[in-house]
């Protein structure tokens, strides 16, 4: 990966400023000061949290800020169970061809949760994400999306799909609305976070979506 990225920098012409470094997250320790750190889906595959967000709040300048796009919902990407009920009230609406799997290559009648983390560490720790976050940083911007919804735009179910069939896009409407709903009335909670973080309190508070505040999203 560290050679892929290096060729992509040459070719972006931008090879001079690019130093890759083959390091371990959870122990990982800031040799420099950070104007900005960036990590892009990155988060829910680490096991060391708590040491994570410590080094790069330490590493980040008095104005420097923390930015990511992460996974931020129940561990393994399972559903929490007010959202399996509602994914279960939909999953049965859909024909038998679009509950097909096709990242797996299975056909899944019935909503399979399956928990990721049992292999690997994929969304080892995405439920604790949000709350470490919330204890550590400030948030400059906040946006807090995606859950219902998630199963059926995912990679695995999302390509059954047409853009251009007018069934499709109205079930599809319909349970973003419900999502909405669910997550603006506080019955869900988002599965997904882009976020811009300071380590000192931002005077005019967090760019949000109305009433979905970082803390509010944490779930209880």
């Amino acid at each position: 990966m560290l050679a892929r990225g290096a060729v992509a920098a040459e070719e972006a012409g931008v090879g001079a400023h690019v130093v890759g470094v083959e390091a371990d997250f959870n122990t990982w320790q800031p040799a420099v000061f950070y104007d900005g750190v960036l990590a892009n889906q990155a988060l829910h595959h680490v096991v060391a949290l708590e040491h994570l967000f410590d080094a790069i709040r330490r590493a980040l300048t008095p104005e420097g800020r923390f930015v990511t796009s992460d996974m931020i919902g129940r561990n393994g990407h399972q559903r929490w169970p007010e959202a399996r009920h509602i994914v279960e009230e939909y999953w049965h609406e859909l024909p038998l061809s679009y509950r097909y799997h096709r990242q797996l290559s299975r056909q899944e009648d019935e909503f399979q949760d399956w928990d990721c983390a049992q292999e690997g560490f994929e969304g080892i720790r995405a439920q604790d994400v949000l709350p470490l976050l919330v204890e550590r940083f400030h948030f400059e911007l906040f946006l807090g999306f995606g859950n219902v919804i998630d199963v059926f735009v995912d990679r695995g179910f999302g390509p059954n799909f047409d853009a251009e069939a007018a069934w499709d896009r109205d079930f599809i409407d319909r349970v973003h609305a419900r999502d909405m709903e669910g997550l603006t009335s506080g019955e869900l909670t988002p599965t997904h976070l882009m976020a811009i973080m300071r380590t000192a309190p931002v005077p005019d508070g967090p760019q949000v979506h109305p009433g979905l505040t970082p803390d509010v999203c944490v779930r209880g």
